[in-house]
């Protein structure tokens, strides 16, 4: 925006310091002064009214007129400082980016023109003014070009940041969604299991503090009931803690990386290729996700001779999500697969994906590779 301001005052400035120098090189008087103002003014409406012409092009000819007005009526076709107000409307007619407007705008200039030029045709300034106007169409063909082009990728851009602002709230809001059935999938098992178990115990241990014939284990059984209701309200907090903290997904994944790296050394390269971004994922998709790096990142932490971790998100063939995590290793080997490697082929498997580990050339990589839809080829 200030660019284009600037140039417009770069314009102004041009125009009237032409208009200006014109009737004080010429030393025009009386009714030539006169008439020349009137020009003069008739030049400086029509080019700083064009914004508000539904046809600039009208405006553009009959600006031209004006200047072929001032060198037959008050100057004379050989005087040159006319000549530069033809040029700078040619060249600006051609500072748009709609090619049948620059056309347009470029014969309604040299239409009245070739009044003037057919005047020269005997003369040497013939050929001189020729060669400058199709030197000035030529650069003015290439201004046209550049306006037309930047308006496109400015249309892109545009366009591509508007997606970006979908795709960025649409994967927010799965992320939500995934948040949610998550913590009320896991709230609802340790209701159902674990708060079943320890409201039968209380019962249980309810009848044998009543049967219970000595006042020793009527002490014990009744310390049991204690501690077993302690449970049942511990369980109850952590479910009701669920609701609220509990999170999964691609989001969470960057939230993780952020927090590893706030709170220790470690450097995480993530990188997501095209398409990842903008690929909705199901509520379990989203939880393997997390849970991979998450296992991924802690696996690196604990046997990794380096403090940078690499994650690449990728999808292969509009068909699979693959998650890598690549992290240094000091001495090759070959690497036993433990409860956190175990988790994570079975979080892979579970969506009917696999897991596949190696180590080339110091660096252990774990993909991790599921559909989107059907079975993994």
């Amino acid at each position: 925006m200030s660019s284009r301001i600037s140039l417009l005052w770069i314009k102004l400035f041009f125009v009237c310091a032409i208009l200006f120098i014109m009737p004080i090189y010429y030393l025009l008087t009386g009714t030539l002064l006169a008439a020349y103002l009137l020009a003069a003014g008739m030049y400086l409406g029509l080019y700083f009214s064009m914004p508000i012409w539904k046809g600039k092009w009208v405006a553009y000819a009959l600006a031209s007129v004006a200047v072929v007005m001032v060198q037959h009526f008050i100057l004379t076709p050989f005087d040159v400082l006319p000549w530069l107000l033809v040029y700078f409307l040619l060249l600006d007619g051609m500072q748009s980016s709609a090619t049948k407007q620059a056309v347009l705008s470029t014969m309604a200039v040299l239409l009245p023109v070739m009044f003037t030029i057919s005047v020269l045709a005997v003369t040497d300034l013939f050929y001189y003014h020729l060669f400058l106007f199709i030197m000035l169409i030529g650069v003015g063909a290439l201004i046209h070009r550049y306006y037309r082009d930047n308006e496109k990728f400015d249309r892109e851009w545009k366009s591509l940041l508007v997606e970006y602002r979908v795709l960025k709230r649409q994967v927010l809001e799965n992320e939500e969604v995934a948040r949610v059935e998550e913590r009320n999938r896991i709230a609802r098992d340790i209701h159902d299991s674990v708060g079943h178990q320890l409201t039968a115990l209380m019962m249980q241990l309810a009848v044998a503090e009543q049967a219970a014939g000595e006042e020793k284990v009527a002490s014990i059984v009744k310390q049991s009931k204690q501690l077993a209701r302690e449970s049942l309200d511990g369980m109850r907090k952590a479910v009701k803690a669920l609701q609220g903290e509990e999170e999964q997904g691609i989001a969470s994944v960057i939230h993780l990386i952020r927090k590893l790296e706030a709170e220790s050394q470690m450097r995480v390269q993530l990188t997501t290729k095209t398409g990842v971004l903008s690929q909705p994922l199901s509520n379990d998709h989203n939880i393997a996700l997390y849970r991979f790096v998450q296992e991924g990142i802690t696996n690196a932490m604990r046997h990794g001779s380096s403090k940078e971790i690499s994650i690449t998100l990728e999808i292969i063939g509009e068909h699979s999500f693959q998650v890598k995590v690549e992290n240094k290793v000091e001495f090759p080997r070959h690497v036993e697969e433990g409860f956190g490697l175990q988790n994570m082929r079975k979080r892979m498997e579970g969506l009917n994906g696999r897991m596949e580990r190696e180590v080339i050339e110091g660096y252990f990589t774990v993909k991790g590779i599921f559909p989107l839809k059907g079975v993994t080829y």
